[in-house]
């Protein structure tokens, strides 16, 4: 750890308070009877398996745990076989523990440093060991000793999907790096040649390797227990993947998204089709749906709108040093929600909200008059442009109405006035950022595109 172990210590009330809900724990703890395995089901399924476990996969002792879930995965019951005996807790004894835990969560010097999951998997062992009376700690003291072994230091990359730059460059606290092949050379040099020329490992190795290498990633470091760390990474990389986004010209109309996410969600989709005859399959066709680029390379936006990803890096640094500075880097990131929505009208949702945020005081101004002329006088240099701007927002809200309204969608021939008013927001948004440090309140930026309303 990065600090004095002793001064690693709960505040003596927390830590008081925490003994004795630990202890009630302990009490709660209930038999459910003799342990019994499940049934083999008499008639196997059907699903056809990747991969088959024997008992040479099969390292160290087996250890038998019953976690019940809710239809949302939250847990709702832990029991284990303690003796021969299903004991441990369900119900309303099970949710004292998720409370206790959510404090402990909360509270200092572990705050933001260790996950839920650790110390509810924690908790459980502290309160097995303690009823198999292994240990006689109390509970604040064992989790403090068990978070001062785990919390270190932890570099974390998170691969981008196909996005691409010849250069560094960061986004706030997150560096984007490429992926390179010698970085990948190195990680599987430890496994023989021999087995590397399989065929079956050879193209499992090829599949993970084609969907990372050459990419950029971005790049974090996090002093936390692991599992803490690569949450804090993901949280961090998503906010400046988004605001890298914002570079695309996917940002321009309603007709494309973005791929432009970490490997895994990058929000591509394709289709499965069975060809059949006679009651056979033929053939099983596979497609992919091209909803945007395949692939994107970070020069050509840099070169295209120079300055700007030094703008975001900056704002993303220095987001929390004043109210428009805020405002400003989550209207941004509400914006972005807009390049990965595959749906016309979960981009116009995000598009207004994010522009509105930006240019109406409150819900009590009226929308449509206030936003078009303050639009108009942020983006628009000359009176013609602004008379555009202002017919466009006009049409546009009539659209939106249809949609919010009546549940009408998109026709074909409202998708270019959808366009113009996303190209003219992704515009105001870019201006906004170029003059981030000209304001210190949202109130200064209206008052003066008020003012230029009368000059």
């Amino acid at each position: 750890m990065d600090q004095d172990a002793a001064k690693f210590q709960f505040h003596p009330d927390a830590a008081s308070r925490f003994t004795e809900l630990g202890n009630e724990i302990l009490g709660s703890i209930r038999s459910y009877g003799p342990f019994v395995r499940p049934p083999v089901p008499t008639r196997k399924a059907e699903i056809h398996p990747v991969f088959n476990i024997t008992s040479e996969h099969v390292i160290g002792p087996i250890k038998v745990e019953e976690r019940g879930a809710n239809l949302l995965g939250e847990e709702t019951s832990y029991f284990w076989n303690s003796r021969g005996l299903r004991v441990g807790w369900d119900g309303d004894e099970f949710q004292e523990i998720l409370k206790l835990v959510k404090k402990i969560e909360s509270s200092e010097p572990l705050r933001g440093r260790v996950s839920r999951k650790f110390l509810l998997d924690e908790t459980l062992a502290w309160s097995k060991q303690r009823l198999e009376r292994t240990r006689n700690d109390a509970l604040p003291e064992f989790l403090l000793q068990r978070s001062i072994e785990v919390i270190q230091e932890h570099e974390i990359w998170i691969p981008i999907y196909q996005t691409y730059s010849e250069t560094e460059f960061s986004i706030g606290e997150v560096r984007f790096r490429s992926v390179s092949k010698a970085l990948l050379d190195e990680l599987y040099r430890h496994i023989p040649e021999e087995e590397i020329r399989k065929p079956e490992l050879a193209q499992a190795v090829n599949r993970k390797r084609s969907r990372i290498q050459g990419g950029i990633a971005a790049c974090i470091k996090v002093n936390a227990e692991r599992t803490k760390a690569i949450e804090l990474a993901h949280l961090e990389a998503s906010k400046a993947v988004a605001l890298l986004r914002f570079l695309s010209p996917v940002n321009h109309t309603c007709r494309i998204v973005s791929h432009c996410m970490p490997v895994g969600q990058e929000n591509t989709r394709g289709t499965v089709t069975l060809l059949m005859k006679s009651d056979k399959v033929q053939c099983v066709q596979e497609a992919s749906i091209e909803d945007g680029p395949s692939g994107w390379n970070i020069g050509w936006e840099r070169r295209r709108l120079p300055g700007l990803l030094e703008a975001l890096d900056k704002l993303a640094s220095s987001h929390n040093e004043s109210e428009f500075r805020s405002a400003l880097y989550g209207g941004l990131l509400l914006h972005s929600g807009n390049s990965i929505a595959t749906d016309v009208s979960q981009k116009i949702v995000f598009v207004t909200a994010s522009i509105e945020s930006m240019l109406l005081r409150g819900s009590q101004e009226p929308i449509t008059q206030n936003l078009r002329e303050r639009l108009a006088f942020l983006i628009g240099a000359t009176v013609d442009e602004r008379k555009q701007i202002i017919a466009n927002v006009d049409e546009f809200y009539r659209i939106r109405s249809q949609f919010v309204h009546h549940g009408k969608q998109v026709k074909f021939e409202q998708v270019e006035v959808v366009d113009a008013f996303f190209f003219n927001v992704w515009f105001a948004f870019s201006r906004l950022v170029a003059q981030a440090d000209k304001y210190q309140t949202k109130n200064q930026l209206l008052e003066e595109l008020e003012n230029r309303k009368l000059t």
